[in-house]
């Protein structure tokens, strides 16, 4: 009999201190925990996707009472955003530069200037790549600075692997994790999931997370379900396999 479990949740932790430190990772990791001694009043990030963009931005949100602009936020003026003291996360912000936002960035980038705030803007691409067609917005953004954050190597995905199963208490031996990483796509947003999965599927069946597991498990959950869920979501599904 599988055991359903319903409004489960559990929490990775989130600091700098236990944050996992990398030749990938380590120049943005270093720039952001300068700030405010910024150079600029602003930085990028730049890399694909799953590389851990998002979470080293939380990281930093925390540090700098920063909040993320929303897609709505463009079709209200900028100073609105400026109403409460806190500094700016856009991610995904090479998805906001359509020819018709390049105004409202343009100004939100002044005023951010002219208040004192800063801004971090996520992005899986180079500055260089972004097809910008106003020439003022292109020299601003090009005096901010862009650091790349790499693909993380079998190493590095072990340890963040060792580090997430310790944050969500999950039992899972190091031979298992290396299984998993070389199984499923290589960016640390899959091996979140998967872990998450895995773990929710093994309370369930009241079994553990083994290698024989693993192989019977991960073709009943789909790759498209490792891709898809939300890491900080809760889960709640029933999976049921022979």
């Amino acid at each position: 009999m599988i055991q359903e479990i319903f409004g489960f949740h559990k929490v990775e932790s989130l600091s700098w201190s236990d944050f996992v430190d990398s030749s990938e990772n380590h120049d943005a990791i270093k720039y952001l925990m300068q700030w405010p001694a910024w150079n600029a009043g602003g930085l990028i990030i730049y890399g694909e996707s799953g590389v851990g963009k998002t979470h080293i931005a939380n990281l930093w949100a925390q540090t700098a009472n920063a909040v993320y602009v929303l897609r709505h936020s463009l079709n209200q003026d900028p100073r609105t955003l400026f109403e409460t003291e806190c500094n700016f996360i856009i991610d995904n912000f090479d998805d906001f530069l359509g020819a018709k936002n390049y105004d409202w960035i343009f100004h939100f980038f002044n005023i951010s200037k002219e208040k004192g705030r800063y801004f971090l803007l996520l992005s899986r691409t180079h500055p260089s790549m972004w097809k910008i067609g106003l020439n003022d917005l292109r020299s601003r953004l090009f005096t901010l600075p862009a650091i790349n954050i790499r693909n993380p190597d079998d190493g590095l995905l072990l340890k963040i692997a060792q580090k997430l199963s310790k944050d969500l208490d999950i039992i899972v031996s190091d031979e298992t994790l290396k299984y998993i990483i070389h199984i499923v796509d290589r960016n640390v947003t899959s091996v979140s999931n998967t872990l998450k999965i895995l773990d929710k599927i093994a309370l369930q069946k009241q079994k553990s997370i083994t290698i024989p597991f693993v192989k019977e498990g991960l073709p009943h959950m789909g790759s498209k379900a490792l891709c898809t869920i939300n890491a900080t979501e809760s889960l709640s599904i029933s999976v049921d396999f022979e």
